[in-house]
Order: structure tokens, then sequence, then C-alpha cells
């Protein structure tokens, strides 16, 4: 978002009362196209799945005898499953699978898939555009499309459930409810479409060669040895603290993220922009907001995600950069995680978001969020961030002052459920930094 407002108000000659009139234009100019580009002829005739390329993206789980499958097709392949484009009212519909292999009926929960999941005959009506017989077939057409419970003992069923849209990623909750327990599955699922900073970078061409750390203490060692704090591109200013550690295998990082709410972020571009302008003004979230770069190891962020509050304004927000390590054969991402608390605004121009300056107490507060993502197995502290204090305080490239014990936060990720008292609270002492007593967990 900042970047976007920098270019519209950078000039001398664009006074703020004509910045708002130019980016409220501009706003509304989006909104008329996006309506516009809502309206579509009537329903057309939708392709068979066998036909449509989605289900080669499908995931399947087996336990207790239950076989689970998903797949979620992408805005396209939708508009060729349903003869219209359900992403344009905001559905998207989920294709799932069950195998029963118990000797119990199984009734899929469709509220456990999206709390807010919307009807048959919603999804078509939102969509309704030709005449009354064409949009009764197409009534028809989506109550047979949806999953049909009960599963019946030895059956097999599929079938849509229609949930509020996801870009980039969608965590989707699979609970099957039988006459004596629950069975719980949960998946993980990339969507296709959303022009994000992780499509240009290949994390396993980052490195012709890595080492593979297997004890605690040179992780700890190496951990501590990185740089404080990202910089700028030339690496000549350095900015926000590197407080945050990631270690585990991809798939189990990116299930705990976004199974609480983190959004992958869009690069900068033009739609991008229209989008951040509008939730700037109109005070919307925008799931989705890129988030400026931030330098180490050379290089801008290999991943960048965020978690919206009320606006685009607020939002708490992460950059990761893979390691050049690894820790008994899992990835290790170093990061910064800081809190957006508003926008500070200048003579000539609107920069960037103003951040909460007690960067630990945001460091310390995504513990608490990923604890509830029963993919977190344990966390510890290192030392090796940026010391910031009242008397000696350091800022950003904003530049916002912050505050910080400087201490990196260690989480360790599986892919096995963690309960929150399965957690391991690690007794790491952190040792090195000469100004700060080490405390017990």
């Amino acid at each position: 978002m900042d970047y976007h407002i920098r270019m519209l108000a950078g000039s001398p000659a664009l006074h703020r009362p004509t910045l708002y009139r130019s980016l409220r234009r501009l706003a509304l100019m989006a909104a008329l196209a996006s309506a516009l580009a809502s309206c579509t002829p009537a329903w057309q005739q939708p392709i068979a799945p066998e036909d449509v390329i989605f289900l080669s993206r499908s995931e399947t789980e087996t336990r207790d005898n239950i076989t689970v499958t998903v797949a979620v097709p992408s805005e396209e392949e939708t508009q060729q499953l349903f003869g219209t484009n359900l992403y344009k009212s905001r559905v998207q519909p989920v294709w799932i699978s069950v195998e029963n292999g118990t000797q119990q009926s199984l009734t899929l929960m469709r509220n456990a898939v999206d709390d807010a999941y919307i009807s048959p005959a919603e999804a078509a009506f939102l969509r309704h555009a030709g005449p009354k017989q064409v949009d009764r077939e197409m009534d028809l057409f989506f109550q047979k499309a949806e999953f049909k419970n009960p599963v019946s003992p030895g059956a097999s069923v599929n079938g849509y459930i229609f949930t509020n849209i996801d870009e980039g990623f969608k965590n989707i909750n699979v609970d099957l409810l039988s006459d004596t327990a629950l069975f719980n599955f949960v998946f993980t699922i990339k969507i296709p479409g959303l022009n994000t900073g992780m499509e240009y970078v290949d994390l396993d061409q980052l490195y012709t060669t890595m080492e593979n750390l297997t004890a605690t203490e040179d992780l700890q060692a190496r951990l501590q040895n990185e740089a404080c704090c990202a910089t700028n591109q030339k690496g000549t200013v350095t900015g926000d603290p590197l407080n945050i550690v990631f270690v585990g295998d991809r798939s189990a990082i990116m299930s705990a993220l976004i199974r609480r709410g983190w959004h992958v972020t869009e690069i900068n571009h033009m739609k991008s922009a229209l989008k951040t302008t509008r939730s700037f003004i109109f005070g919307r979230q925008y799931l989705y907001s890129p988030i400026s770069p931030l330098y180490h190891y050379g290089r801008s962020q290999d991943l960048g995600l965020q978690k919206a509050r009320q606006s685009v304004s607020r939002r708490n927000h992460i950059r990761l950069w893979l390691a050049p390590y690894r820790f008994r054969n899992m990835d290790v991402f170093l990061g910064q995680i800081s809190r957006d608390i508003g926008v500070a605004f200048f003579k000539n121009t609107l920069t960037t978001h103003t951040i909460d300056p007690f960067v630990d107490h945001t460091r310390d507060g995504l513990a608490g969020d990923l604890a509830y993502s029963q993919n977190l197995s344990g966390i510890g502290y290192v030392a090796g961030s940026q010391i910031s204090t009242e008397t000696d305080t350091h800022y950003n490239l904003t530049p916002d002052p912050y505050y910080s014990d400087g201490y990196r936060a260690v989480f360790f990720f599986s892919e096995e459920t963690t309960s929150l008292d399965e957690i391991d609270h690690l007794m790491w002492l952190p040792q090195w930094h000469p100004n700060l007593q080490p405390t017990a967990e």
C-alpha cells in the first residue's frame, strides 16, 4: 500500500485535498469496473469434472479406514465446472470426496469447512442472469453438485461445499461425525491465480549446497550469529529487527500460518494498487495487500504474509528468508514480524505504516497465535536480534523507533497434531548477550 500511495502523493504539486479526491475517484472507478465485470451472459453449459484438470491438484489423507480427498478449482476452472464465474460473487466451491471404510454412517459437517458456508440455492441465485427457465436449470444443477450426507458404510460420496473465497492458500477442515466418534482431517490447499512473491522464488534453487545441523547448540550458535536486522536494498542501512525463526517442513509451517488466518501477499502491480487504494479509503480489509521489500542474504524476502485486521492500515505482517542451512533435515527460515497500527502522514507524501514500537509484544503474541494452529511443537529463544532501549534507541527504515530485548523467538513445527499442553517450551538460556541477564522461561 505504501508504495502505491507514495507514487500518487509524491508530487509536491499534488496537495492533500487533491490527493484524496484523486484516490477516491480511482477507487470509485475501480468499483464500477468490478461491478460491470460481474455482469455475465446467461448460464453456460458446464464441463464434466473429469475434463477439468483441478483434480490433479487434489490432496488425500487416509486414517481410521476413512479416505478423504479435497480439491479447490481455480477461477477459470470454476467457470468451466459451473457455467458461471462464482469467484466474481466471492463464492469458492470446495470438492470433497469421502470413502467410508467403517461400519458406521458418516456425516460431513458443512460448518467445519466454512462456518459461513453458502447454500447451493444462494450460490446459484448470486449468478442468475438469464431467463427463468435457464435460472431454474442452474438452481437444480447446483443442488445436484452439493456434497450429500450421509456416507453409508462401505460407500463413497463426493460433491461440493460452497464457501467464501480464499486466495493463495485455503485451509480446509473436514469433520466427519459418526454415532460414536468425530473424525477430523485438515488440508492446506494452494489456489492458482493470486500473483504472489512466492511465484517468483524457487526455494529449492536458492543454494547449491546446504549444511545440515544436527546439534541444538550448533543451531543456537548459528542463529545468534545471524545479522541483527533486515536492511535496505544496498545493505547500507539497517531496518526492522530479525526477531523470529521458523524450523520445520514447509508444508507444516504453511499449514500452521494459513490455519491461523495468515495470508500470502500479492506483489506490487496495478490491480493490487487499486485494491489497496479502495481498502485505504473505505477502511476495508485487504487480506493480500503487498508489503514493502526488506533485504537479508542480499535479497528481498522469500515469503511475505499478513494477518489483516479492520483495514489495510492495521495488520500484522511477516517476512521470511530461507537460511543457507538446515536443522535435522528441516528448513530454517529467519524472519521479521511487526504490527502496523496506522499510517504516518508527512508534508508531501503518505509514507509507510506506523508500527507498534514494542516489537517484542508482537513477537511473543505470535507464539500465542501459532499455539492454536496444532502444528507448533516447540518454542525457544536465542539472542542475536537488536537490543533497543529508551536510552539507546534503534529505528527501522521508515524511520520508526522500536524497543526490544534483542531475542529471537524460535518456532518448531510438526506435521503431527500438537495440542496446547504438548508444546515443548524449550529451556534455552540465551547466555550470549552481554547486556542482558539470561532467564529461564
